[in-house]
């Protein structure tokens, strides 16, 4: 399953330079520290470079190699740490507390530039009945299998979120209302072509509910994300397994 990064290639490249190059400043101490021994010694510095010149060079880029390759270390360690605070543990989408962030930040951009900005939330329809009947594990199991469907059908830039137990949502920077509604009708084809194996033999499908807004004039972001909730919630009222655009 493969998913998009949080932190661009180029964010995280940023942070693993600078943290190498930290260490390698870090490293760079210890020959600067031998030096000063050596001169509170009484000791002549240049006369105790040049007599033990492979000492210094070793201990300058000996050091600086070490403390470089922790650096690098670190940096890969942090990017990483900072990717999963914003991941959901199960499905590996990005969770409640990034998709709120993104919302603000794209809310932002398409005032700014003119352009649309739609919200998909959908819900997967009787979806206690699969943990009643078969179990957790079993409702896990439909989760990935919905979270990685739905991931190929989007593109790049558009943001899929785990945002409650079986509730989702996808904010679609640069997308009208009617894009929107076109998407989503795609999603609702693609569950009806999903099923997923438990227990190695029964077979599971599901369906969604959607609903489909578009950013308002001079709407926030929380009354953008309540009007995609209640238009999903008014699918499931019309039946389920539909699409409602608000």
């Amino acid at each position: 399953m493969h998913y998009r990064q949080v932190l661009s290639n180029r964010t995280a490249r940023r942070l693993i330079i600078w943290r190498t190059l930290q260490g390698m400043i870090m490293g760079s101490g210890a020959p600067l520290g031998w030096a000063c021994i050596q001169l509170l010694r009484g000791i002549n510095l240049r006369t105790d470079i040049s007599e033990n010149l492979p000492l210094y060079l070793y201990m300058l880029f000996g050091t600086m190699l070490v403390f470089a390759v922790f650096g690098s270390y670190v940096g890969k360690q942090e990017s990483l740490m900072q990717q999963r605070s914003l991941r959901d543990t199960l499905t590996g989408l990005y969770n409640l507390r990034h998709f709120r962030d993104r919302l603000d930040a794209e809310i932002i951009d398409a005032r700014r530039q003119g352009t649309p900005l739609s919200l998909v939330f959908f819900d997967l329809d009787h979806f206690k009945r699969v943990n009643d009947t078969y179990g957790h594990g079993a409702g896990d199991m439909v989760l990935l299998a919905v979270a990685e469907c739905v991931s190929g059908v989007l593109r790049r830039n558009e943001l899929l979120a785990r945002v409650g137990g079986e509730e989702f949502a996808v904010l679609l920077p640069h997308t009208s209302l009617e894009q929107a509604t076109q998407l989503a009708e795609r999603l609702r084809e693609v569950m009806h072509e999903l099923t997923v194996t438990v227990d190695g033999t029964t077979e599971l499908s599901v369906t969604m509910s959607l609903g489909v807004v578009t950013l308002a004039t001079d709407e926030g972001a929380k009354s953008f994300a309540e009007r995609a909730d209640a238009a999903m919630y008014e699918a499931k009222r019309l039946g389920r397994d539909r699409v409602f655009t608000a």
